[in-house]
């Protein structure tokens, strides 16, 4: 997974006074988290991270955090908005390591067209995303599941998607991803379509009489 920069400076003081004057100045507060560590207030460019994820397009990308002379590996955890402008005003960074598992949601990605489908069904997303552990470093963008002999009335569960390698799903009762809604399945459409198709030859074919002419 790509990892991209952003710049911070440590903040000294907290509360909603400096939080305040540090927005002013085009600055927006947050807080570094590490596992057994202390949280450290920072100060970012807000502008700075949306480009990221603009450019991205993935809630879970590493970002890696320029503090104070080092480098952070960091997850972004939540983001709090404004409730009139939905600015952003505050960011929860938690630290990573590259090689240890972390819990993330991941996007589900329907790959293939679904036998259902081509009986006139119609392919249903029910759970978007998954909850999966990934090393830090390998998080995947999304988790593609195979739909292809997906019929109608047929549902894929959360047991029958395949992880990415050295990742897992995580659900504590299985439960449905995706199913095929319609009035029939391609099984008990294919008669129909095979009747059908006479009649449509038929139509096509010109009248005795206008062969004549």
């Amino acid at each position: 997974m790509e990892t991209v920069t952003v710049s911070a400076s440590l903040r000294s003081t907290t509360g909603k006074g400096p939080a305040r004057k540090s927005r002013k100045t085009g600055q927006t507060p947050g807080v570094l988290y590490r596992s057994g560590g202390t949280a450290t207030p920072i100060n970012f460019s807000v502008a700075e991270l949306a480009s990221v994820f603009r450019k991205t397009h993935d809630p879970n990308t590493v970002v890696s955090l320029a503090l104070d002379g080092s480098s952070r590996s960091c997850l972004v955890r939540e983001i709090q908005r404004h409730p009139v402008s939905r600015d952003v005003i505050h960011v929860d960074f938690y630290e990573v390591d590259a090689d240890k598992m972390v819990a993330v949601d991941v996007v589900v990605n329907p790959v293939g067209r679904a036998l259902g489908t081509r009986a006139g069904g119609t392919l249903r997303v029910l759970a978007r995303s998954l909850a999966l552990r990934a090393p830090a470093g390998r998080i995947p963008s999304r988790i593609d599941v195979d739909v292809t002999n997906l019929d109608v009335g047929g549902f894929v569960k959360a047991s029958q998607c395949l992880a990415p390698e050295g990742c897992s799903i995580v659900y504590k009762q299985d439960f449905n991803v995706l199913t095929v809604t319609g009035k029939q399945t391609a099984a008990e459409a294919a008669p129909a379509e095979a009747a059908a198709a006479p009649a449509a030859a038929a139509a096509k074919a010109p009248a005795k009489d206008e062969k004549k002419k």
